[in-house]
């Protein structure tokens, strides 16, 4: 987000800017928006969970709830950005917001040894996250597998990449609501097509599972959309029976909260 909004001019900055967000990408908005001493409207969907709605409210962010979907919340902020001239920031159709999650390539690769690192896993919801580390990761080490990671009920990208066209999704479930996307991006598809080596899809149980896992060995805790990476990590591994190599898997949302923990 940040990335994005370091492009924009002062005039474009006294504008405002505008986001539709479930949560991390909202955060970046109003936090670059501190920075760089401009206001933020962040359009987050009505079911979003409270503790990400408080996040961005401590760091600045003018928070209006709206649509029952990300793709309805999406509609209404492109369509406020057009009513009063202020700039929309992509979560991840983007290509400087693409540059900007390709950071978390060259994080990974700065600290993994290329020679034994076998693979890649990332969340993927619209798309921008992976469009980036593999944009990033592939220029630099293409041998290093990159591999998306999506909910059961929520496989936009793996149905777009195996129709080899952009798929709409009727519905999605939510409980990983921070990747529950009904369509991807039209710059992230092209991008992935070309870059990416395959999705893995995971259950809820077990998404579950790796939540649980993460805790009993680091004691953090991810929320579902944080934790599908462990979950896909581990099937990936299982299934063809991986060892002695280094996978990586990018645990990118920590928005949960206690009552949501109980599920």
């Amino acid at each position: 987000a940040y990335n994005k909004m370091a492009q924009l001019t002062r005039e474009q900055l006294d504008n405002g800017v505008i986001c539709s967000s479930a949560g991390n990408h909202a955060q970046g908005v109003a936090l670059a928006a501190s920075k760089l001493g401009c206001k933020a409207i962040i359009c987050m969907p009505v079911n979003t969970p409270e503790i990400k709605v408080a996040a961005v409210r401590a760091l600045g962010g003018l928070v209006e709830l709206v649509g029952e979907s990300y793709q309805e919340t999406q509609s209404y902020a492109q369509a406020k950005s057009k009513e009063d001239g202020m700039v929309f920031i992509a979560p991840y159709d983007d290509p400087y917001t693409i540059a900007g999650q390709g950071t978390v390539g060259a994080e990974i690769l700065r600290q993994c040894d290329f020679d034994n690192l076998e693979a890649v896993f990332v969340p993927v919801g619209g798309g921008g996250l992976i469009a980036g580390i593999a944009a990033y990761i592939k220029s630099v080490c293409p041998s290093i597998k990159v591999i998306g990671v999506e909910p059961v009920g929520a496989n936009a990208m793996a149905q777009s990449l195996a129709l080899v066209e952009s798929v709409t999704l009727s519905r999605v479930d939510t409980f990983a609501d921070g990747v529950a996307v009904k369509q991807v991006g039209a710059e992230t598809f092209r991008l992935c097509k070309e870059l990416v080596d395959g999705v893995v899809l995971v259950s809820n149980s077990a998404i579950s599972a790796a939540i649980k896992d993460v805790f009993n060995e680091s004691r953090s805790i991810l929320e579902p959309s944080g934790a599908i990476a462990v979950a896909g990590a581990k099937d990936y591994i299982k299934h063809y029976n991986i060892k002695n190599r280094t996978v990586v898997a990018v645990t990118s949302g920590a928005n949960m909260n206690f009552d949501r923990l109980r599920q």
